[in-house]
């Protein structure tokens, strides 16, 4: 789970702080997301029987999007 603080100082307005929270609830709770985080708790052994090391999980959820 990504933690934003959003206590922005320099006069800026509690606009900018919903906004900002907004943001980071739609992130944390896209299904990707959501994956990546299913896959941090496995196993080291797990994802080996999947192909894959803790390394390669971004790269494996977003394959289809992102060439990397």
């Amino acid at each position: 789970m990504a933690v934003v603080h959003t206590n922005i100082s320099g006069g800026h307005t509690p606009l900018l702080n919903t906004v900002v929270e907004r943001l980071a609830r739609m992130m944390e709770n896209h299904p990707r997301m959501r994956q990546i985080d299913h896959l941090n708790h496995t196993t080291d052994a797990e994802l080996a029987a999947r192909g894959l090391t803790r390394k390669d999980v971004v790269r494996h959820i977003f394959r289809d999007r992102y060439m990397v």
